[in-house]
């Protein structure tokens, strides 16, 4: 009877605008979910209180401290619209605010249309998804009859990693629960995150009658993966050998994102392995090394861009199953592009909570677990102590960590100023004021990404010239000497550009540079029973910029192992210091009391008139895996602070040693010759280490 008077409030005006509004969706898999799995059945099309076009479903919006249960079904559903079985019922939305971290409101005022807060990477993977029943492809029989499916079977489902996965993997490993912020949006206001809860009243019938808490747990996952349709999408592979993901990443990093919608997103495009070049050729010849037992072989072309092409072999039951055979061996490739903003993480708590995703996600948390607890019992070691003689090391403890935080501040912000009156202007300044008079384009950016080395070998080298020099040279201070090798050159060639006849007048190079580098305030990882957050600071410090060499005779050949002791000696005073927790809660003093232009004001001074900023990022011992997929490889991308022209991300993953680079176009016109200088500086210092390494073996002898 109410399904009959329901219909008889149908007008064709109506029924034509449900339709278009239905067929508008721009996927029809997210809106048939929302319909039939968590939208209220048929009665969704015919109410007037349905979700499309004619639509608007019930909401209400409560504070953190408001439990979302206390709401109560409005409208149609308190008078027991849901009596009739046939029509499953209508999930409420709860709106639940919660406080916005200080430093995510900081990055939403202090961004500019030129510098968007959004980090930006890429995940790259191959090899076959794992099979949920553990069994064979269901087309591995021997069987001659033609299955037209086959192919597609083979070839779009086992090879590649599509949304559809993503979303199953996103569920399976319940990352709504664990990290609640990804489905959540910033307010008008830019004071909350706002995150929409899906539930069933329980005094609706249908959920006593029917399965119980199991529906509304079905009922609210399907909800979940139509909203992630907002977030992840398909597009086209890359066909352009590293231009085409260029050109992608570089639009990814300067285009806004609207955070009162969405707060990240994921772009996935599958193809052939190492068209895209987000895979190098030294891994792609690896990959197919040990693949080598398939039928395809992998033949050089003319122009050298790692084409894989198939070789006929003899038929396995006919020639449809021979051409499925081979289908079935073409090695594949899938892309993962992620950008998010900065008001919803850090870029390296986003890499650290998208672990949560591999197939390895309890074995990190457990590692994480253990390391914890060792550095708890650190401390406990050695002879039993007395109650009294416990607390007064601690209150020891405390004490010099109070100590440390004092005068370490005050020396820090003595340094800072000091950098302020030392550093009135950027190095840059004169390349952008000519750039300006040109009229080139003063937006925009220029990127590139490289595997540079492994990750033994760099430990090696520092060792190496650590032990001559007499010092602990670390892997990050051989990188930041590497990039300020670099950014002299750049400087020079825009000398040479500016002023073809005087660059011997020396207007933009400079004795020294400013150097801005990231850390991250819990080492780059997720505490166990935390989420997603902005734990980040930063220091800046004064690094050598132009010099030359020094040895008896003189000479005019830079000294790459006097430039990284001296890198090694400015950034060992800064990491010694509390700098990073004070500009960490700088930012957050700023961010709740001082008004948007202020901000914007003391950040972009902040930085000293930094020509750069390098964050090192540490990743994991061994190759991940997400869904049974490789996780081949992983870049990321700086976003630029306002001032900052370079940005330099020096990460490890896998035994490999990895940089890339992003950088205003003006300042770095070709990004791939800006890396190709870091390189040289390594291979310099990588010739020294052999030299000092052999001379060291000759006075082992001797003694």
């Amino acid at each position: 009877e109410r399904l009959r008077i329901n219909l008889t409030h149908i007008t064709p005006t109506r029924m034509a605008s449900s339709i278009s509004s239905i067929l508008g969706r721009k996927v029809l898999p997210a809106a048939t979910a929302a319909i039939f799995g968590a939208g209220g059945g048929v009665s969704s099309l015919f109410d007037d209180n349905s979700r499309f076009g004619l639509t608007a479903s019930s909401s209400s919006i409560a504070s953190c401290e408001a439990p979302s249960s206390s709401a109560k079904p409005s409208g149609a559903a308190a008078k027991g619209k849901y009596d009739n079985p046939f029509m499953s019922p209508q999930l409420r939305e709860t709106v639940l605010r919660r406080k916005m971290t200080s430093v995510g409101r900081f990055s939403l005022k202090s961004e500019t249309e030129d510098n968007r807060s959004i980090p930006t990477f890429f995940l790259a993977l191959s090899g076959e998804k794992k099979r949920a029943d553990g069994g064979k492809n269901k087309n591995s029989s021997t069987s001659t009859t033609p299955d037209i499916t086959a192919v597609h079977d083979l070839f779009s489902s086992r090879k590649i990693f599509t949304v559809s996965d993503f979303e199953d993997a996103w569920m399976q490993r319940d990352m709504p629960t664990r990290h609640p912020r990804f489905h959540s949006r910033v307010c008008p206001e830019q004071e909350f995150f706002e995150e929409t809860h899906h539930i069933i009243h329980p005094s609706l019938p249908s959920i006593s009658s029917k399965s119980g808490e199991g529906q509304e747990k079905d009922e609210t996952s399907l909800q979940i993966k139509a909203e992630l349709d907002r977030h992840a999408s398909e597009t086209m592979h890359f066909s352009v050998y590293r231009e085409d993901l260029r050109n992608r990443l570089e639009h990814m990093l300067v285009s806004p994102l609207e955070v009162s919608d969405k707060l990240w997103e994921v772009k996935i495009s599958n193809g052939l392995l190492g068209s895209s070049g987000a895979i190098s050729r030294a891994k792609v010849d690896t990959i197919l090394q040990e693949n080598s037992k398939s039928s395809l072989v992998r033949q050089p072309s003319q122009n050298n861009n790692n084409r894989v092409t198939l070789s006929r072999t003899t038929t396995k039951g006919g020639l449809w199953r021979d051409a499925t055979q081979d289908v079935e061996s073409i090695p594949m490739e899938s892309l993962l592009l992620f950008r998010s903003h900065h008001a919803l993480a850090d870029g390296a708590s986003i890499m650290a909570a998208l672990s949560d995703l591999c197939d390895e996600a309890e074995e990190i948390r457990a590692n994480i677990e253990m390391e914890l607890k060792k550095w708890k019992r650190k401390g406990g070691k050695g002879s039993k102590k007395s109650f009294l003689r416990r607390i007064w090391s601690r209150l020891m403890r405390f004490l010099k960590i109070g100590l440390w935080f004092t005068f370490g501040t005050l020396g820090a912000l003595i340094y800072q100023g000091y950098l302020q009156c030392t550093t009135r202007n950027s190095p840059f300044d004169a390349v952008r004021e000519d750039a300006k008079k040109k009229g080139l384009a003063l937006s925009g950016r220029s990127i590139s990404w490289c595997d540079a080395c492994p990750l033994d070998e760099v430990k090696r080298i520092a060792q190496i010239i650590g032990k001559a020099k007499g010092v602990a040279i670390t892997v990050n201070d051989l990188f930041v000497s590497c990039a300020t090798a670099a950014i002299t050159r750049q400087l020079i060639e825009h000398e040479e550009f500016m002023a073809p006849m005087d660059a011997h007048k020396r207007k933009a190079v400079v004795p020294t540079i400013n150097v801005v580098i990231p850390v991250h305030l819990r080492g780059g990882v997720i505490l166990p029973g935390e989420s997603v957050g902005n734990n980040i600071g930063a220091f800046v410090t004064k690094c050598p910029g132009e010099m030359k060499h020094d040895a008896v005779g003189g000479g005019t050949t830079p000294c790459p192992t006097e430039r990284l002791y001296r890198v090694h000696q400015s950034l060992t005073y800064a990491k010694r210091s509390p700098a990073p927790f004070v500009s960490h809660y700088f930012a957050k003093f700023c961010s709740d009391y001082l008004p948007e232009e202020w901000t914007k004001s003391i950040f972009r001074r902040a930085n000293a008139n930094a020509c750069v900023a390098v964050s090192n990022n540490r990743g994991y011992d061994k190759k991940l895996h997400i869904n049974g997929m490789t996780v081949e490889s992983a870049a990321g991308f700086l976003p630029l602070p306002p001032g900052i022209p370079i940005g330099i991300v020096v990460q490890s993953y896998a035994g490999t040693m990895s940089l890339s680079v992003a950088a205003e176009k003006w300042a770095v016109p070709d990004a791939d010759k800006f890396l190709r200088w870091m390189l040289d500086e390594y291979q310099r210092l990588r010739e020294e280490a052999s030299r000092l390494e052999k001379s060291q073996a000759l006075a082992r002898k001797k003694a």
